[in-house]
């Protein structure tokens, strides 16, 4: 690991220094010269931050910031020995909109109380790395003809380069995850296993043509199944099929609860394949993969609008789920949860909070927010307003979706006020919320083209129009 460090006292007349310091740091660490302005803008927003909470508490403690440099992340510390961290939601708007900012163009921004060495403000981002086309990797000398000689197996690290290889075949540089052009970034997240991948190889040319790969998510009890490509010279071998099955036995390994995938609905190949294998829609993401997306040598045509997606959910156990259902939406929200096949049943006790607890996220890459309710309080409608109105002013989200705890307390006088502000209902997510159920709503800043999404189940139809139509009365 290499680290640099700079100590300044609480003035803002110190911001220049400590942007030049972040920025050449962020120079070191690789990033190129057009996204050097950006680490001003994290920079300033940061040590501001910092600045105004000593400033407000009337500490004089100076401030140390730390950047350091390991194999996968850029990170950038704010130390000083003020008055531990304040809740969030005690924040003024301002700092909460800084805050966002900081968010949205950042892996993770943690905050972290060290007791008697005081707090730090720790900002994450990937670390730069080489694509597949800066790697002296030449093609194939001869391209050979698929053999029906396929294994599936889990990913070896070295063959890391492979799977960016056959991502960048099929979508050029469309594709809107754009680690998996980043070997070293396959290697590393398989190694911790983040994420475990499997492939599918072409035994007589020891080729890599398939890749599918299950991601942990914060919530420990369930997985996302994802990032799916099979190389088009070996479309109709099932390899996608083939990988499924080889995942869902890992899978069940783990001891998880339920697995999420959200196929694509410009086309149904991906759906079909999940109800082959049993799971169950249970939402709709309008708007979700950015309009770059490009099928490059598969027969289907580039879209022109943001992508919309379906959330698909196997459970893997059925437990007993204690959720209140609103009124409004009851019946498809009964539906849904009859199609998942759990029984329901209401909390007996209903402890309502005084606040909310709110968070909110913006993917810079994917151009959507996502705001997550994980615990309701009697102020929700006010604090959803407020966290919605931010991300908007500190970001340029096309879609947002929220996501609300269904294990709390009644929704039902908060769902008007919430759909006021342009939210739809579109779904539910088992498990999401750290083992809570979420009923999602869908804000859109985009036009989206409902009569292109196709749509292959007949639950998932029922679903789909009921969303739609939601849409539509909110929005029109």
């Amino acid at each position: 690991m290499i680290f640099f460090s700079l100590k300044t006292p609480p003035e803002l007349i110190a911001l220049r220094l400590v942007q030049s310091f972040i920025s050449e740091s962020a120079n070191i660490c690789g990033f190129e010269k057009d996204k050097l302005s950006l680490f001003d803008l994290i920079a300033e927003e940061g040590f501001t931050y910092v600045v105004r909470l000593l400033k407000s508490e009337e500490e004089s403690s100076d401030i140390t910031i730390e950047t350091k440099i390991d194999d996968r992340y850029f990170i950038i510390s704010f130390f000083d020995k003020g008055m531990p961290f304040p809740k969030e939601e005690e924040l003024s708007e301002i700092e909460k909109i800084g805050l966002n900012i900081i968010k949205a163009y950042s892996k993770k921004l943690l905050w972290i109380n060290q007791g008697k060495n005081g707090k730090e403000l720790r900002i994450l981002f990937n670390k730069p790395q080489k694509d597949i086309t800066q790697y002296d990797i030449f093609a194939d000398d001869k391209k050979q003809k698929p053999s029906n000689d396929i294994s599936i197996e889990i990913l070896k690290p070295e063959d890391a380069y492979k799977v960016s290889r056959i991502i960048y075949k099929t979508y050029g540089y469309t594709y809107p995850n754009g680690d998996m052009y980043y070997p070293e970034f396959i290697e590393a997240v398989n190694k911790n296993k983040d994420i475990i991948s499997v492939v599918a190889v072409d035994k007589q040319c020891k080729k890599i043509v398939g890749h599918y790969a299950i991601e942990k998510l914060d919530c420990k009890d369930i997985v996302e199944l994802g990032q799916t490509v099979v190389d088009p010279d070996y479309r109709g071998k099932n390899l996608a099929k083939l990988m499924r099955k080889k995942l869902e036995g890992i899978a069940l390994g783990l001891k998880i609860k339920g697995m999420f995938t959200q196929p694509v609905a410009s086309h149904t190949r991906t759906q079909k394949i999940n109800e082959e294998f049993n799971s169950k829609v249970c939402g709709v993401s309008f708007g979700l993969v950015p309009k770059e997306f490009n099928y490059k040598k598969m027969e289907i045509k580039p879209v022109t609008e943001r992508e919309s997606c379906f959330l698909y959910f196997k459970p893997l156990v059925f437990e007993k789920r204690f959720v209140y259902l609103p009124s409004r939406h009851m019946d498809m929200l009964n539906k849904i949860y009859n199609h998942l096949g759990f029984e329901l049943q209401r909390p007996k006790n209903s402890s309502l909070s005084e606040k909310s607890r709110i968070d909110a996220k913006y993917n810079a890459a994917w151009g959507f927010g996502t705001i997550n309710v994980f615990e309701v309080g009697s102020n929700l409608s006010l604090e959803i307003k407020n966290t919605f109105n931010r991300l908007k002013l500190s970001t340029q989200a096309e879609a947002i979706f929220l996501n609300i705890s269904l294990n709390d307390a009644p929704l039902d006088e908060h769902i008007g006020k919430i759909e006021e502000l342009g939210f739809f209902f579109c779904g539910v997510a088992p498990y999401i919320l750290n083992g809570k159920d979420a009923v999602r709503f869908e804000y859109l800043n985009t036009l989206i083209d409902t009569d292109r999404i196709k749509v292959y189940g007949d639950f998932a139809k029922e679903l789909f129009n009921y969303s739609v139509s939601m849409m539509k009365k909110v929005l029109w």
